[in-house]
């Protein structure tokens, strides 16, 4: 894991963090025009030409490309466990956004909830920061294809949750299983590209598996945004994507695999901290008050 790789993951963290807050002011706010859709399939289709439209909505779109070009970089240079576990700090890079729309300075429990989540990636770099990275393709289609069933299973269950903050969760966690395996394709087409060449990866299908990876995972986050409050989407989104990212960069890329029980209780405590770090931002009182003060009408 290199200097450049984290300092692309932590922009990557900063750019997305903007584009969430700018795409779930949009989208929310056009939901809940619309009226309750309650046990539809993704009704984000039904109004995505109308958020396409909207400026806001593009500033954010245009935060996310430019973190995904940030995301990539760092990805092609770094680890992808530790890579896709710095993308929790985007829920420490969203108190300042929070800050400056309400003049709230952050809680106790965000600064708690920030600590935790640096206690977590150190723990994590230390743990698994210099295991060496391979490519192996060989069980990529076997994690894609668990990737889809998840997924599946997470739509079907958030259409017949009645819930509303239930919805909005496993939508994001399905969201967040997208993001996952973009990740994964992403350091497959990257090594591609830097090994045989542009043509050559342009002529096989992961580029255009990370396509359509890329889009169904964007698709679920808006359908998350759309559904409920940002802070429950975010929360989902963030635990899922580097609890999964780990555990599909140790099966196609980690050359070695976590085997001693000092290296497992290390990445156990550190996950902990993560998701623990991550709950207590998500869910923090200045939060709220910034998601209630820039709710559009």
């Amino acid at each position: 894991m290199t200097i450049l790789s984290t300092i692309l993951g932590l922009l990557a963290a900063a750019l997305f963090a903007a584009a969430a807050a700018l795409q779930h002011r949009v989208t929310r706010a056009v939901a809940q025009a619309r009226g309750d859709t309650a046990g539809h399939w993704l009704p984000v289709l039904g109004f995505a030409a109308r958020l396409l439209r909207d400026p806001v909505w593009l500033a954010g779109l245009g935060c996310n490309v430019l973190g995904f070009a940030a995301h990539a970089s760092a990805l092609h240079t770094g680890s992808i466990a530790i890579v896709q576990a710095l993308l929790a700090v985007q829920l420490m890079f969203a108190l300042p956004m929070a800050y400056t729309r309400t003049g709230r300075p952050p809680a106790a429990r965000d600064w708690l909830g920030t600590a935790a989540v640096c206690a977590g990636l150190a723990v994590l770099v230390l743990a698994r920061g210099g295991v060496a990275q391979t490519v192996r393709r060989g069980p990529l289609p076997a994690v894609l294809l668990a990737a889809v069933v998840l997924i599946l299973v997470l739509l079907t269950l958030a259409r017949s949750r009645p819930g509303r903050t239930a919805r909005t969760a496993l939508t994001g966690v399905a969201a967040g299983t997208g993001f996952s395996t973009t990740a994964v394709l992403t350091v497959v087409v990257a090594d591609q590209l830097a090994t045989r060449g542009p043509l050559t990866a342009a002529l096989d299908w992961p580029v255009y598996a990370l396509g359509l990876s890329g889009l169904v995972a964007a698709v679920l986050a808006q359908e998350a945004f759309g559904s409920g409050s940002l802070p429950a989407a975010l929360t989902a989104m963030t635990v899922a994507d580097p609890v999964l990212s780990w555990l599909w960069g140790a099966l196609l890329f980690d050359e070695a695999p976590p085997a001693s029980l000092a290296a497992l209780w290390s990445l156990t405590l550190a996950g902990a901290a993560i998701a623990a770090g991550v709950a207590l931002l998500a869910y923090s009182p200045t939060q709220r008050v910034a998601a209630d003060a820039t709710r559009a009408p």
